[in-house]
């Protein structure tokens, strides 16, 4: 099964020899989402002032639940990885992210700002929504699958509406893991 996007490919054989591919749509996304997010990584209010103080922010509250790694350790991953580019993908989000070899598995944290910040974003745009993501140096296809799946969601106008709307945690957590529906799809 590969991820890409919004949906899974699964290839089988036939009794006739034939390959026959089936599409799921969201069933990946969903599990991933919510195996990598907690509510205890998710902040509604996040004041900062700036990219660096949003990453120093993000490196220390992430590791607040991962004791195997330390906030320096996280941040200077962040920011080394942010220097090969900007992780802003437009539309006032960006997707921090970056490999650590003392990392267990992929772990996302959602944060949205209380003010919208320069992130150098593709579009210019500020960003006020930082999904980050600390990934095992070992887990290289994941990692692609899992950025792919992110972007996708935050493609989705009325996704990312439902997280700005969110007035607690608890209310962006549970935004994060509903399935986006386009307009074009929800009419």
């Amino acid at each position: 099964m590969t991820l890409r996007g919004t949906r899974a490919f699964t290839a089988r054989v036939d009794a006739h020899g034939r390959c026959r591919l089936t599409v799921t749509e969201n069933e990946v996304t969903e599990r991933t989402l919510e195996t990598i997010l907690t509510p205890e990584r998710t902040c509604h209010n996040l004041a900062v002032s700036s990219k660096k103080k949003a990453l120093e922010e993000v490196a220390t509250r992430m590791v607040a639940t991962l004791p195997m790694l330390t906030t320096e350790q996280v941040f200077e991953n962040l920011v080394a990885r942010e220097k090969l580019g900007t992780t802003g993908i437009g539309h006032g989000v960006a997707i921090p992210h970056c490999r650590l070899p003392r990392c267990s598995g992929i772990v996302g944290g959602l944060f949205r700002l209380t003010d919208p910040i320069d992130f150098g974003a593709l579009d210019g745009e500020p960003v006020s929504i930082l999904f980050a993501l600390l990934v095992p140096t070992r887990e290289v296809d994941e990692h692609l699958d899992t950025l792919a799946t992110l972007a996708a969601r935050f493609e989705v106008p009325t996704y990312c509406e439902g997280l700005m709307e969110a007035d607690s945690d608890e209310a962006l957590y549970q935004a994060a893991l509903q399935v986006p529906v386009s307009r074009a799809q929800g009419q």
